[in-house]
């Protein structure tokens, strides 16, 4: 399985997001590719793309949506899936906010199908996740079930989303 993640901007909460993803994602057994929206020429060739934008004024930044508009025709042909950073989504609670943030991907639902959708704070990507092993305890977590939500809500959350993402393309393209 061959999968595009891609992300608004070139760094940043979207990107590490994107980043994390890819590892679980790697680790799982799909090729990845991760690449900024303003990089990518096509997604032609790959099984499914996964695309990430940060929320700006109640929906994604004009790059996501011009890239979505873009590969429309190729998105709807494939499974897509989509992921936003919400920076007060860490005090927004409850099903009225969630209703809303709903709507910060509508027009993007509007263009193409999207086989699932993710919204995180960001928060986590703060800390450093590169430090020496930490991608091998993740992964060795993951393959154990290990992974807990005390290990950083928007960090884990972003992750477990990635492995039932995974979970779900499987079960798509096996059709």
């Amino acid at each position: 399985m061959k999968i595009l993640i891609t992300h608004s901007g070139t760094s940043g909460p979207v990107a590490g997001t994107a980043e994390r993803i890819a590892r679980v994602l790697t680790g799982l057994g799909a090729e990845i590719t991760v690449l900024p929206m303003s990089l990518v020429t096509t997604v032609k060739g790959f099984s499914a793309v996964v695309a990430g934008s940060m929320e700006q004024a109640g929906g994604w930044m004009p790059e996501a949506m011009e890239f979505v508009r873009r590969n429309q025709g190729s998105l709807r042909k494939k499974p897509f899936a989509v992921f936003t950073i919400i920076p007060s989504l860490a005090t927004e609670k409850g099903a009225e906010s969630r209703m809303v943030i709903m709507q910060y991907t509508a027009h993007v639902r509007g263009m193409v199908h999207t086989v699932s959708e993710g919204f995180f704070s960001g928060e986590a990507n703060s800390r450093d996740a590169s430090m020496p092993g930490e991608r091998s305890k993740f992964k060795l977590r993951l393959l154990l079930g290990l992974l807990r939500e005390a290990e950083g809500r928007s960090h884990s959350e972003a992750e477990t989303w990635a492995a039932q993402l995974h979970d779900k393309l499987v079960r798509l393209l096996a059709r």
